[in-house]
Order: structure tokens, then C-alpha cells, then sequence
């Protein structure tokens, strides 16, 4: 913004000398230049303050989700422990902030290093989240365990957003199978080769 700073000259008198501006005159004059300045660095410190706050309005907010999937092992979970391969697919129903809420789709694939019916771990994978509005988050678990209690086999995932939405936040994972007794696949050699189960995620900023 401009400052405009303007000049009076008093009258010329009878023998060319200027004749005095009025006292009032003089402050209502230095009281305009001074509200304009004032006005002027009062823009410059806004703009300053706009722009040192827009890091704070892009920062990532939580994002929790629920949801359900289907997983497949191969090989197929024995009473023996043993590698396996994990792939997940599901659903999930995702808030980022109260009331409001986005579908979106789930696919996970990893290894647990020893896996059998009783328990799971270490677990290490790489999941995609697709949301219903476009976005995406892809996660990389680093540590993961599982622990049955009163029939609930828990697997818990930690690990980073790599890539998308929520990039650089830490993401928490837990997959809940229901309430039942072991499955009689997991007698056989082929094993249990897939079951469903409820899960979490929140990607935490």
C-alpha cells in the first residue's frame, strides 16, 4: 500500500513571505500520514502472518477407520509354526473429522515369519488404502504380533504412511477374528487357508 505524503504552502503574503498554516490544519495532516503508515505495516504484518500459518492449515488430521476383510494364507495356518504369506482384501468406513465420513477400499500383502493357528508374528506388510473421494494412503507395517484371548485372535500392525494422504503419520492397524473355536483345517497338512475378520485403522498425525 502507497503512502501519499502531501505538502501545504500558506498563502503568500503582501511581501511574498508564506503566511503560517493553522495549528489544526498542521495536525490534521500529521495525523493522515500516520494512520496510513500505520495502515501500511498493519497489511505487511498480516500478509507476513498469513503466510507463516499455512504450514499449520495443510497439517494431516486423524483418520480413523473401520471396517471388514477377507485374508488369505499360503501356506495355510497348522497347529505348527511355520512362514506364510498374507493377503488381505476389505472395506472400510473412514472419518477424518466428526460427521463426516468416506468409503473406502483396503488391500494389504506381507509375511508373518511364524504363523501357525495359536498365533501370528512377526508380521511386516505394505497397505492400500482407496478412498471413495479419489485420495490414498499407502502404509508400510514394520512389527506386527498377534494374541489369542477368550477365542479373539488379535493382530496388531504398527507402521508409517509412505505415500498419499496422511504422508509421514504413524498408522495403527488391528485385525479381530470372531469368537470360535479353532478351526478343524487347522489339523490338516493343507491348513486354514483364509478367515474374516473385523478391523481398525488410524492413521494418527
Amino acid at each position: 500500500m502507497g503512502v501519499v505524503l502531501v505538502i501545504f504552502r500558506g498563502r503568500q503574503g503582501p511581501v511574498g513571505a508564506p503566511v503560517p498554516v493553522r495549528r489544526g490544519l498542521w495536525k490534521g495532516l500529521c495525523m493522515f500520514v500516520k494512520r496510513a503508515v500505520g495502515i501500511a505495516l498493519g497489511s505487511i504484518a498480516l500478509t507476513v502472518g498469513s503466510l507463516s500459518g499455512a504450514p499449520a492449515a495443510l497439517a494431516h488430521t486423524p483418520i480413523a477407520c473401520t471396517g471388514q476383510e477377507s485374508t488369505s494364507y499360503s501356506p495355510g495356518l497348522t497347529l505348527g509354526r511355520r512362514a506364510t504369506s498374507v493377503v488381505a482384501t476389505g472395506t472400510y468406513t473412514c472419518a477424518d473429522r466428526p460427521g463426516h465420513t468416506v468409503p473406502a477400499a483396503t488391500r494389504i500383502e506381507g509375511a508373518a515369519g511364524n504363523a501357525s493357528c495359536l498365533a501370528i508374528g512377526p508380521v511386516r506388510g505394505r497397505e492400500t488404502v482407496r478412498y471413495g473421494d479419489g485420495r490414498k494412503s499407502v502404509i508400510e507395517y514394520l512389527t506386527g504380533h498377534s494374541d489369542r484371548v477368550l477365542g479373539f485372535n488379535t493382530v496388531r500392525l504398527d507402521g508409517v504412511v509412505v505415500e498419499g494422504l496422511g504422508k509421514g503419520a504413524r498408522a495403527e492397524r488391528i485385525v479381530q477374528t470372531e469368537p470360535a473355536d479353532l478351526p478343524t483345517a487347522c489339523l490338516t497338512a493343507e491348513g486354514l487357508r483364509s478367515v474374516t475378520a473385523h478391523t481398525q485403522l488410524r492413521i494418527l498425525p
